[in-house]
């Protein structure tokens, strides 16, 4: 198959206004310092085609922003990081989807967040076409796709197959009730990417050999379930499987970090990486993001993020 791009990264695409370190929440009209507040591109989309792009990839944003402020400030990101933006829609009388994210010391966060764009986008016929003449489409944000979930969603990806695509699929926010989104999903799928997290949400475990098998037989050709500070776990239809423990780094945001494994990993399949290599490249680049703000954060180059992969030294893994 002929390409123009790399990957078409389609899904939710969100503003995220981080604040570090957020403690507490002061009461009443009170108020604390921050040391840094940012402003970035997120969402399970915008967070893995910021990545790619940094990643050097030929990356094609496919999604929905609002008409509002928000909008225009994600459209001149993206375009500034060489992304292209020509099949992202504009959603009048919508605002674009947008999260407030008080970072904790320890890297973890809550939530907050209002619901726009993202949700009611829906892929057009044409766009759809469009995104599927890629390397890769990557499909990021089930469960929060409201418009989406379900027919489109299955439609997209199919089509996707059928044109020759690698597929990838990621979520958000899982709960119990997204497993019957992702199930009719699976025999479209090459390569599921959920977070250990995410697949205890959906089926209420937390072995990942157990998950990823579940979503093999399901009809994936891969699992590769991220493992935060324990590494990933990757497993195949013709049973390979194996575990790559995470880097040893000093944490100090963990958003955007699973979207950034995903980033990683779908660089090392466009550069035709074998699958060990793909995760090793997808835990360097998450444990570069977490190493910042935001996502995308401390995330420069190629060159620069295989450097980091063989040089810095790995955590002990209950798994690896």
């Amino acid at each position: 198959m002929h390409t123009t791009y790399d990957v078409s990264v389609c899904g939710t695409y969100i503003l995220d206004i981080v604040g570090v370190p957020v403690s507490e929440i002061p009461p009443g009209g009170s108020r604390i310092f921050l040391d840094e507040i940012r402003l970035t591109v997120a969402g399970t989309a915008g967070g893995t085609a910021v990545p790619c792009g940094r990643l050097g990839l030929r990356t094609r944003a496919v999604g929905a922003v609002g008409s509002d402020e928000k909008a225009q400030w994600i459209l001149d990101t993206l375009a500034r990081e060489g992304i292209d933006t020509s099949l992202m829609e504009q959603i009048e009388g919508l605002p674009t989807s947008a999260t407030i994210l008080p970072i904790r010391p320890d890297g973890s966060r809550p939530v907050l967040h209002a619901r726009g764009a993202s949700a009611h986008w829906r892929i057009t016929p044409s766009v759809q076409a469009a995104a599927c003449q890629s390397k890769v489409l990557h499909l990021g944000g089930v469960g929060s796709l409201l418009a989406m979930d379900g027919e489109p969603s299955v439609a997209l990806l199919r089509d996707a197959k059928a044109a020759g695509c690698i597929t990838t699929l990621d979520l958000i926010q899982a709960r119990s009730e997204t497993l019957a989104k992702v199930e009719p999903l699976m025999p479209y799928v090459d390569f599921f990417m959920p977070s250990i997290d995410e697949t205890h949400a959906l089926m209420g475990s937390a072995d990942p050999e157990t998950c990823a098998r579940y979503f093999i037989d399901k009809g994936a050709r891969a699992c590769a379930v991220s493992l935060g500070a324990d590494g990933s776990f990757v497993m195949t239809r013709d049973g390979l499987k194996f575990a790559v423990p995470a880097h040893d780094i000093q944490v100090r945001d963990t958003s955007g970090c699973g979207d950034a494994y995903t980033g990683g990993f779908i660089a090392g399949l466009v550069h035709d990486w074998d699958l060990r290599d793909c995760a090793r490249l997808a835990t360097a680049t998450s444990a570069i993001v977490a190493t910042g703000v935001g996502s995308g954060a401390n995330l420069v180059s190629f060159d620069e993020t295989v450097r980091m992969m063989n040089t810095t030294p790995k955590r002990t893994s209950a798994y690896a």
